[in-house]
């Protein structure tokens, strides 16, 4: 089973404001604001360790 890109990211981002709404709600505002940092360093992170994505003009070589 292959889930789409979009749905993935849809699934990704309800999991993030729905960590964050829960620790707001049930440990208080500090917490949620915790968790909103922490998700917000993870995707620097994860966005940091991502290859750069080659464009097709990359692949040309020059004249």
């Amino acid at each position: 089973m292959v889930i789409q890109r979009s749905t993935l990211e849809f699934l990704i981002i309800a999991l993030v404001l729905g960590s964050i709404m829960a620790a707001t709600l049930w440990l208080g505002h500090g917490a949620g604001v915790l968790f909103l940092v922490g998700w917000g360093v993870a995707g620097f992170i994860y966005l940091k360790r991502q290859k750069p994505r080659k464009t097709g003009s990359d692949d040309i070589p020059p004249d």
